[in-house]
């Protein structure tokens, strides 16, 4: 059973089109105990196949940035020799064998990456196949990077969605004590940043990326939230996108016009994935709205809904599925990750707590049908595996993450980004949080690691349809 909605998006130029109703309840239970971890053997046959990593000291040139967080973990800001890499929130295969891979705001809020310039980076990885006496990872390069920008002006000119960007300000704005109430920090706008009018952290939350066949990105963030369709050259084509009735606390028309916060902070969209065809665009949030009348299941807090987007009409459908998170009814602390489309109507979801270290629990891939629903109408679901008990039989992981021999673990707070290397492999890669998390090592600020899963029978075929 699919629930639906009556209203569109807004659309530069046009009027704003109200949601006249709330999502129909789709079932599900109103109580349950949170989600054990699997049992050692659950989910089906794989070992790890390959290992990599961007060390957390790692720099690309750019504007000084980090002027406005916290030192944590024996980092401390600014960071004038290079832009530091937090992880990568979505990443792709390109069909010469490199990987676009996109970090997300910065530093975690819109106060403090005001500095930070978003955008996608090229990158070449060599992936660890084997066991090695270093017990190193295999290595990644950075090749080169294309900044987002507004070059064509469409933010901040009193149309559709209206933004004032980093770009346009003087100084930059700031907020370091996690708010969002700005002030002028004295600090000058990089002339890189205003004369390319180059986007940053402090305008977007980009969380999760899909190239379309031309060659162009849509991207989904958590600001607003909105999806954002960019060109080849990185260059914004046309107004951000929002939700009919998602808003965050960032969302402008609650900061600006007093609009009621429905989505929590950080709750976007982790996920923005293509269907088999390309025809269609499937956002899926981190979590539930804040608003229970908004909610698959308004007390259950484990439903989310898949909202279906068109990207040739720039509109949401209206048609939407139904997600069942692990987890507990209230409280629900288990987000999406990622969204990949697997071949015709299959794709596979990373869903995780916000643990990291020694207190994750719940790490896991799952594989969906959009076809194949459960009793209570949401998307049935198949575990693939359990990142944190990861068959490793050829020792290529080098027991780095403290586990038995045989075993390897991905211990991160934001394991977000899955996708398909060949019918038998997925590809997980991780958002680092830099520099406040040491999910691997106790006190070190955590690399970038990318790991291969390869699964004993073929399941992943993106040419069907």
């Amino acid at each position: 059973m699919r629930c639906h909605l009556s209203g569109l998006n807004v659309c530069r130029g046009l009027a704003i089109v109200v949601v006249s109703g709330v999502l129909a309840a789709c079932g599900g239970s109103s109580s349950a105990a949170p989600e054990a971890a699997p049992k050692d053997g659950e989910g089906l046959p794989h070992q790890l196949a390959g290992w990599a990593a961007l060390p957390d000291t790692a720099r690309w040139p750019g504007p000084v940035t980090g002027q406005f967080t916290a030192a944590v973990l024996g980092v401390t800001p600014p960071f004038a020799s290079g832009v530091p890499i937090p992880g990568f929130s979505a990443l792709l295969r390109n069909d010469d064998g490199s990987w676009t891979a996109m970090a997300d705001n910065g530093y975690g809020a819109k106060g403090n990456s005001a500095d930070f310039v978003l955008g996608l980076y090229n990158a070449s990885i060599n992936f660890r196949t084997a066991a090695d006496a270093s017990k190193t990872p295999g290595s990644i390069k950075l090749n080169s990077f294309l900044a987002f920008n507004d070059a064509k002006g469409f933010l901040n000119d009193g149309k559709g969605v209206d933004l004032k960007i980093t770009a346009d300000y003087v100084n930059y704005p700031s907020n370091t004590t996690g708010g969002l109430v700005f002030a002028d920090s004295g600090i000058a706008v990089d002339a890189r940043i205003r004369a390319g009018r180059l986007l940053t952290g402090f305008d977007f939350d980009i969380e999760s990326l899909a190239r379309a066949a031309d060659g162009t990105y849509f991207v989904g963030e958590e600001f607003g939230p909105y999806i954002l369709h960019f060109d080849k050259n990185g260059t914004l084509m046309g107004d951000p996108v929002p939700h009919p009735f998602l808003r965050s606390p960032a969302n402008p028309e609650v900061l600006g016009k007093g609009a009621s916060i429905t989505l929590s902070g950080s709750r976007g969209f982790e996920s923005l994935a293509y269907n088999a065809d390309r025809s269609l665009l499937y956002a899926v949030p981190e979590a539930a709205p804040s608003d229970p009348s908004l909610r698959p299941v308004a007390a259950d807090e484990r439903y989310l809904n898949i909202f279906e987007f068109d990207p040739g009409t720039m509109r949401y459908t209206g048609k939407n599925l139904v997600y069942r998170k692990d987890g507990a009814v209230k409280d629900n602390g288990v987000v999406i990750g990622d969204m990949t489309n697997v071949g015709g109507s299959k794709f596979v979801l990373i869903e995780r707590d916000g643990f990291w270290g020694a207190k994750a629990v719940i790490k896991r891939l799952y594989l969906v049908d959009l076809k194949e629903k459960d009793a209570d109408g949401a998307l049935k679901k198949t575990l693939l595996v359990d990142l944190l008990n990861i068959s490793d039989p050829k020792g290529i992981g080098g027991q780095v993450s403290n586990m038995p021999v045989g075993k390897f673990s991905m211990p991160f707070d934001s394991v977000e980004s899955v996708e398909v290397l060949d019918a038998q492999t997925l590809v997980v890669a991780i958002d680092t949080n830099y520099p406040g998390e040491d999910g691997r090592k106790p006190g070190k600020p955590d690399d970038t690691e990318v790991i291969t899963l390869r699964f004993d029978k073929a399941i992943f075929d993106r040419s069907a349809k």
